[in-house]
């Protein structure tokens, strides 16, 4: 495995904080659309979505140098609006509570839920802008990084938005089939979600390797890596054979076969796309190549 300047912290981050942000738009969607066949699965997407984005949002934290001996340093973050870092701390420390009030509203959790079950409706608005800021901004924090070229492009975080949102929805279509299993049929509506959001991850990410082979030296470098070099296995079998290809064609199937394809081969399709983007963020990260310096 090549040498990286971020490691699994940061691909811990960019996974659960995309998987939890799109598991909350998963959430919203269905309540919003179709609240009488979709409460399992916005339930299950609105519990998840806040601790995976704060378990991920402590593995940033701890991936500092700072965060864990001196933890308290973290909060001169907030003071450089400048940084990217900054707008993290902004939006990561907004949704995490907004995400948590919402799971408790929509549950009916404690008094606390009861009481704002009322403000569902604002919660979801606020929420879901703050969900999408959060899925783009795990792109923009490696994209901006002028020191690795492989990264810094402006498709990076249209990438893992559409990862984001596709993770999200397996997360919450997994969690809707543990609360209630009855509920599995309904989930074949939602099959279509992953064709077009996998359909545009898979177009998006062609394009980002494919241009990464004319932007530069070092970013072709790491675009070959993944295409012939020594993370390619990886990524054709981890990332496309089993993030892409196989949940597309399980999703097409589900969709039309509406509740009698088997519960395995619903729950497996969703498991897929969560291998492939958890795949897809640690490949990115330890593919990057920095420039080389010429003595």
């Amino acid at each position: 495995m090549p040498e990286s300047a971020w490691g699994w912290l940061i691909v811990t981050y960019l996974f659960l904080a995309g998987a939890g942000s799109g598991a909350f738009i998963a959430a919203v969607a269905c309540d919003l659309l179709a609240p009488d066949w979709s409460k399992a699965l916005a339930r299950a997407g609105s519990l998840a979505a806040g601790p995976l984005v704060a378990v991920g949002t402590s593995a940033l934290v701890l991936d500092l140098e700072a965060g864990l001996w001196e933890p308290w340093r973290q909060f001169y973050l907030v003071f450089n609006p400048s940084s990217m870092i900054t707008w993290g701390v902004v939006i990561l420390s907004a949704f995490i509570p907004i995400s948590l009030l919402y799971a408790a509203a929509l549950n009916e959790i404690t008094f606390i839920g009861r009481y704002f079950r009322k403000y569902v409706w604002h919660l979801e608005i606020v929420g879901t802008v703050f969900a999408f800021a959060t899925a783009i901004y795990t792109g923009v924090l490696i994209a901006v990084i002028n020191g690795v070229p492989f990264w810094n492009t402006p498709l990076m975080p249209v990438l893992f938005l559409a990862s984001a949102l596709s993770t999200g929805l397996a997360v919450a279509m997994i969690g809707a089939a543990i609360i209630d299993i009855s509920t599995i049929r309904t989930l074949s509506n939602f099959a279509l979600g992953h064709v077009i959001f996998l359909s545009i991850e898979g177009v998006v990410l062609l394009l980002f390797v494919f241009m990464s082979l004319t932007r530069s030296v070092e970013a072709a470098e790491s675009a070959m890596m993944l295409l012939s070099g020594s993370l390619s296995p990886f990524f054709w079998a981890l990332v496309v054979v089993v993030g892409i290809l196989a949940p597309f064609v399980l999703s097409i199937v589900e969709y039309y076969e509406y509740g009698r394809m088997p519960k395995y081969l619903v729950v497996g399709a969703d498991l897929c796309v969560l291998i492939g983007g958890i795949s897809l963020r640690a490949l990115i990260i330890y593919s990057g190549t920095a420039p080389q310096v010429l003595a």
